[in-house]
Order: structure tokens, then C-alpha cells, then sequence
């Protein structure tokens, strides 16, 4: 029988473990904890089987090749009619707010095709070293875009937006604010502060979330409804708010991530001000989520990379005993005749498959596991974003089970994954062209996606220069495949879509794609 030491979970998705082989077995030998689960301690989804899930549609883009970055002009001089959507973005790395904001709004609005424009909808993402101005931000903002009606936004490890070199990433707490200016006609758009208090129950009903979000469920033909979900890490109902959100809107996307900072010890805000709304006039809300919905003829198409890449390309593996998240016997889902056996035994088989030694070593430094919420998606069908991926918390060689950040229960299918550098570029890459399929197939069957205008990106502040060893990898990888205007932010934990639920990631690099329902595209 385990022990009740060992069956406890660290519930962080991102939690990651170290091991080492000892004489054909795997043993805990130490504990490895990227730094965006350093102040997250509660983020197991909830088990209850009440929220339905549907299918997400997925889409595509174009970005503007000046010092801000915009969707007006697909190639010098050359004017599109977007029916008067206009979206914008730009970094600035002035030491002082004021200057700071001036300098990004006065380019995001100069970039913008209609000189006219007027931007109702803005995100801006703040480094830490504004921390004693944090409360100039929105008035400032506000000042010089009066026509503003809703902002959401940050601080962040690292912000990304929109530059002449293309998209940039500024970490470390260096001074550097991203904006983004929105103008988005006929588009419903709200911002919410969402508290611990206000999340309804799990049993309630979809009335509640919609009297709570304030957007209707049904919508007109060619209408879609997504949400960008910015949370501080002491949230403590985010699971709850998305699974209810999953159950109220199954067919909306939900993309976004947790407030992080410079340090540990570096002060943090969110943003949240909508025009005739009760709120605080420099937009600072404490705790809860900032949330922005979107209703209308644009959709957001969620690409969720979570920075790893199989140990053995055909092996995956069926549950066929479990208790919550202690995996305790599997066996081979091609192999139906096969004796199930213990999870340590079908890894050390996985492992002899590598035929490199050293790499052998690596890897086991950097395990994780993938749980494919489908139990009905076809084994061949699988891909990348089939699959949520979870940290190896704990493993037992003397009955060889293995625990488990999620609760994985029988019949789930599972496969052993590395998380490293090569992973995270590995996958994102394959995202990204798996993206660039899905483009191709729908123009090769005549299906117009709707044009791509603008990225959010929510990346782990595992990522980045730390990790990669260049700056920029993430938003100029995106970039290649999907040119648009991006901006966002490093995250202490990404939000998004796998499979149908919207869960809760660590070393990941969550993208928001914004794009025209086709009926608007031209």
C-alpha cells in the first residue's frame, strides 16, 4: 500500500522532477520547479463530470512591417478594407511612465490606416521597474486616448510588443511597456474584475455565469464569443472560473495567463477599468481576474504549446489501474494481448529505446507526463495539442507506480514526454506548422478561415532568453508562421485549450490568435 506521504500532490501543472536509474529502476532523487509555480499552490481542475466541452475552431494572419506594429497595411502602400477593424501594438522602453505610454500610444495610433481612428479596446503589459508609478498607468493611457472604453493588463517578468525589428521580448524587470490598441466595430466588449466570491458553484446553472460575464450565449450566425483571462496568482477559484466558463460557452476560446513579476519580492498589479463602471480611477484591482470578452464577427483561435516533446515517437500507454493521481498499472494500446504492468517498467522500456546513452540521462532529468482528455480520438489522429501535460510528482519502485499533478483515471491514454530546451522548440514549431495545415486544408476546400490581425501571447517566464539562449524566440517564431501584430507578456502560468477544456499550464507558450469571422473577411 502507498504511503500517505507519497500519495499527497503538488497540484502546479508545471511541478517537474528529477531521477536518476539505479539498477534498472527509477527513484526520486531530487526536485526541479520552474519559476512560475513559485507562489501557485492549488491548481488541480475540478473532477466534477457536469461541464460539457465542444469542439474549437482554428484559423490565420498578416502583420505590418513598421516601427509599430499593425494589420492596416498588408505591403507598403497598399491600403485593405478590414470594414474598419484596426489593431495595433508597440514596446517602449522608456524609464518613465508618462513618456513611456505617450511614446506607445502616439505610435499604435499613428500606424493605424484611418487617421481618424478611434481605439475603444487596449492591453498593456508593464515591467516591474514602474512599480512606484503603477498607478499612473491607466489615468496616463486614458489621457491620451480618451476614446477608450475598456482596458485590461499587467506586470509581467517580461512584456512583448510590437517593434520595427518585429516582435520583442523584455525581460527581467529592464524598463519596457507593451500597448495594444483595438478597434473593433460591431464587437461586443466587456471588462470584468472577477473576485473569489463572485465565481458561482459548480452546480450552478449557465444563467449565473452569463448574469456574472454579461454576454449572452446565443449569438447571430458568423458571431463567436472568446475570453482573455488575466489572473493574479493568489486566485485561488481560477480552475473553477474556467471549467465554468467551459460549461456556459463550450465553443468560446479562452486564452490568457497569471501576473508575474521581476522577482519574488517585486510588487505585482492587474489592470481592470471599464468607462462607467465603479471602479478605482488608476484601473488597479487586488487579487481576483481581469477578464475581457469579445461578441461579435472576430473569433480568437487558441494555440497552446506546452514546451515538450515525446521520449519515443509511437509509444503511448492505457491506464488500466489507478487511484486519483497515482497511476499503478498500464499497458501497451497497440499491444491488447500484453499483461499490464507497472508505469515505472513501461518508462525504463521507453528508455531503452533511446539510442543515445547520454541523452538517456538527460531525459530523465527533465520527465514529464501526457494525459489525452479524449478517450475516444483515434490513436493515429493524436496530435501535439491532444495532449495535457503534466509534472511527474512522485514514483514508487518497489510496486513501480508513479503520481501525477492531475488526477488520471482508467482507460486515459498516456505517453512519456521531455521538457527541455529542444522540446520547447520542437513543439512550438510543430504547432506552428500544424497551424499553417490547417490553413492550407481550408483554402484547398474553398473555406475562407476569416483574416488573421492580431496574436496574444502568454508565454511561461521559464521560456525566454533563460531558456532558449536568444532573445525573442517565442514571439518571432510565432511571428514566421503568423504574421501579425502580437503582443503580451511572461507569465507565472498560462491559461488555455487542450482538447475541448481549457486547463492550466506551466512552461508553456499560450497564443490567442484574433481573426475576422469569415463572413467579414473579404
Amino acid at each position: 500500500m502507498l504511503s500517505a506521504s507519497f500519495a499527497q500532490t503538488a497540484v502546479h501543472p508545471c511541478a517537474s522532477y528529477a531521477t536518476a536509474q539505479h539498477r534498472h529502476q527509477i527513484s526520486i532523487r531530487s526536485v526541479r520547479i520552474c519559476s512560475c509555480c513559485t507562489n501557485l499552490e492549488r491548481l488541480r481542475p475540478p473532477t466534477s463530470t457536469q461541464f460539457k466541452r465542444r469542439k474549437l475552431r482554428r484559423l490565420h494572419g498578416r502583420r505590418h512591417p513598421t516601427a509599430c506594429a499593425s494589420v492596416q497595411v498588408e505591403r507598403p502602400g497598399t491600403p485593405v478594407d478590414r470594414r474598419g477593424f484596426e489593431w495595433a501594438t508597440n514596446v517602449s522602453r522608456h524609464g518613465n511612465v508618462y513618456f513611456a505610454v505617450d511614446e506607445t500610444s502616439q505610435a499604435c495610433l499613428a500606424s493605424m490606416g484611418d487617421s481618424a481612428a478611434e481605439p475603444t479596446v487596449a492591453l498593456i503589459f508593464a515591467s516591474s521597474s514602474y512599480s512606484v508609478e503603477f498607478d499612473r498607468i491607466i489615468p496616463v493611457l486614458r489621457s491620451k486616448v480618451p476614446s477608450l472604453q475598456h482596458i485590461i493588463g499587467c506586470t509581467g517578468f517580461g512584456v512583448i510588443g510590437g517593434s520595427a525589428e518585429g516582435p520583442q521580448e523584455v525581460e527581467g524587470g529592464e524598463a519596457a511597456l507593451s500597448l495594444t490598441l483595438g478597434v473593433l466595430p460591431g464587437v461586443q466588449v466587456a471588462a470584468h474584475h472577477i473576485s473569489n466570491e463572485a465565481v458561482p458553484d459548480a452546480d450552478s446553472r449557465q444563467e449565473a455565469w452569463q448574469e456574472l460575464m454579461q454576454a449572452p450565449i446565443d449569438l447571430p450566425p458568423n458571431h463567436s464569443t472568446s475570453f482573455v483571462v488575466i489572473a493574479d496568482p493568489t486566485f485561488h477559484r481560477i480552475t473553477d472560473l474556467m471549467a465554468g466558463l467551459d460549461y456556459a460557452y463550450p465553443e468560446a476560446a479562452k486564452i490568457g495567463g497569471f501576473v508575474s513579476s521581476a522577482t519574488q519580492t517585486a510588487r505585482r498589479a492587474l489592470f481592470c477599468w471599464s468607462a462607467g463602471a465603479s471602479q478605482s480611477e488608476d484601473g488597479i484591482v487586488k487579487g481576483g481576474a481581469a477578464v475581457l470578452s469579445l461578441q461579435g464577427p472576430l473569433k480568437i483561435e487558441p494555440i497552446v504549446a506546452q514546451g515538450c516533446r515525446p521520449l519515443t515517437q509511437d509509444s503511448i500507454w492505457l491506464v488500466e489501474k489507478s487511484e486519483n493521481n497515482i497511476i499503478m498499472q498500464v499497458r501497451g494500446v497497440d499491444q491488447p494481448s500484453w499483461r499490464s504492468i507497472p508505469p515505472l517498467a513501461a518508462l525504463q522500456l521507453d528508455l531503452n529505446n533511446l539510442k543515445d546513452t547520454d541523452d538517456r540521462q538527460d531525459v530523465s532529468n527533465n520527465l514529464t507526463l501526457a494525459v489525452a482528455p479524449d478517450d475516444f480520438k483515434d490513436e493515429s489522429q493524436l496530435d501535439a495539442n491532444d495532449f495535457l501535460i503534466r509534472g511527474i510528482i512522485g514514483m514508487d519502485p518497489k510496486v513501480g507506480a508513479i503520481a501525477v499533478g492531475e488526477t488520471v483515471g482508467v482507460g486515459k491514454r498516456i505517453r512519456f514526454m521531455v521538457r527541455d530546451k529542444e522540446g520547447a522548440k520542437q513543439d512550438l514549431q510543430n504547432h506552428a506548422f500544424a497551424y499553417k495545415r490547417r490553413e492550407l486544408q481550408a483554402s484547398m476546400e474553398g473555406k475562407s478561415p476569416g483574416q488573421a490581425f492580431g496574436a496574444l501571447i502568454f508565454s511561461c517566464n521559464g521560456r525566454g532568453r533563460n531558456l532558449f539562449g536568444e532573445p525573442h524566440y517565442d514571439s518571432r517564431k510565432i511571428a514566421e508562421f503568423i504574421p501579425v501584430p502580437s503582443s503580451g507578456f511572461l507569465c507565472n502560468g498560462e491559461i488555455g485549450q487542450i482538447a475541448n477544456s481549457t486547463a492550466l499550464h506551466g512552461f508553456t507558450c499560450a497564443v490567442g490568435v484574433l481573426r475576422l469571422s469569415p463572413a467579414d473577411d473579404d
